[in-house]
């Protein structure tokens, strides 16, 4: 876990920080890392990590045009040692993935002590800095997490939770479930379209000026998340007709513009308990993928993978993603399934 007396020195640096940049993965843990943050402190500015799984020097041009006092880097498993060195400025870095060494870095991580804490980067920036209990929520629960928080958010909002209390249930039947989809088909937008979400996101006060259209900030946002939900309910319906191969199901579809992965491979993993899971996106000469299982253990899989192509990868015990050459990926995927039915 984070102790109270490092949860204090995160408050402290966001109220030393006079121009603060945050740098997110862009998932719904770490865009709520960011509102919360960024809530406490009203100052900043904020930038989604799209890329990859690492955050690395090709970010230090922007980070330097910014001029930021203090870097704040939420929920990204990997920060290159290269960015840090370059970066200059204090880097204050949240994360709840493998605990990675870097040097000159302020890291917070709760397995750093050598526990399994699973807390997501959100419930963390919350125990912090406090803030909008509903956003706490959407963080924590988007990452398959019930925080100690959550009865407090239940006896408020009653009517958005489902009768079981359990991840799969409140994110595929409760009307908090659509809420979690809603935030995570708002970063599917470009960089300009996420700016502009992020300052309305920062102005909404209830979760049901979204749910409802209260508000000309949530109408907005509702209408652009649907517009998202049509080219993803494509696809998913495209993805339940995926064949079986054994207790592995693979889906791969082509997309220049929008990932998908994530949210599909989470999807399909609720319809296909006791399978593994790929949804692999083809852009140019690259495989991106989201690997998802309830039983099997998908990270060390991952990892023997990777031993044997080129590429990169990481995330949690059940839930990973990763990157490869197009041509690497038959023999990727001819490996995990020995794997996983042999």
């Amino acid at each position: 876990m984070i102790s109270d007396s490092d949860l204090k020195k995160i408050s402290d640096y966001l109220e030393k920080s006079k121009k603060p940049l945050f740098l997110f993965d862009d998932d719904n843990d770490g865009l709520c890392s960011f509102l919360l943050l960024r809530g406490f402190t009203k100052k900043g500015d904020g930038m989604p990590i799209k890329t990859s799984p690492e955050l690395n020097s090709s970010m230090v041009g922007i980070v330097r045009r910014y001029g930021p006092d203090y870097v704040f880097v939420l929920d990204k498993p990997l920060v290159s040692q290269e960015f840090v060195d370059k970066v200059i400025v204090p880097v204050v870095w949240i994360d709840h993935h493998e605990p990675i060494k870097r040097d000159g870095v302020r890291y917070f991580n709760p397995k750093l002590d050598g526990s399994e804490d699973h807390s997501s980067t959100t419930y963390w920036c919350y125990k912090a800095v406090g803030g909008k209990l509903w956003i706490a929520v959407i963080g924590a629960i988007s990452d398959w997490t019930i925080p100690d928080y959550f009865n407090r958010f239940k006896d408020e909002y009653p009517d958005l939770v489902s009768e079981k209390i359990t991840p799969t249930e409140l994110l595929y039947n409760s009307k908090l479930g659509r809420l979690c989809r809603i935030f995570s088909f708002l970063n599917k937008g470009d960089h300009k379209w996420l700016k502009e979400v992020m300052g309305l996101l920062l102005n909404i006060g209830s979760p049901y000026d979204i749910l409802e259209g209260k508000t000309v900030e949530g109408k907005i946002i509702l209408g652009r998340a649907e517009k998202i939900e049509k080219k993803y309910n494509a696809l998913l319906d495209d993805a339940l007709k995926s064949e079986k191969d054994g207790k592995l199901i693979i889906y791969t579809y082509a997309s220049a513009d929008t990932s998908f992965t994530s949210d599909l491979s989470n999807e399909l993993l609720y319809r296909n308990s006791g399978y593994f899971i790929i949804v692999a996106r083809q852009k140019d000469d690259k495989i991106y993928m989201s690997l998802r299982s309830d039983v099997f253990p998908v990270r060390s899989i991952l990892e023997s993978a990777l031993k044997e192509v080129k590429g990169y990868g990481g995330g949690h015990f059940y839930a990973c993603g990763a990157g490869i050459n197009e041509d690497d990926f038959s023999r990727f995927a001819e490996i995990i399934k020995k794997e996983v039915n042999r």
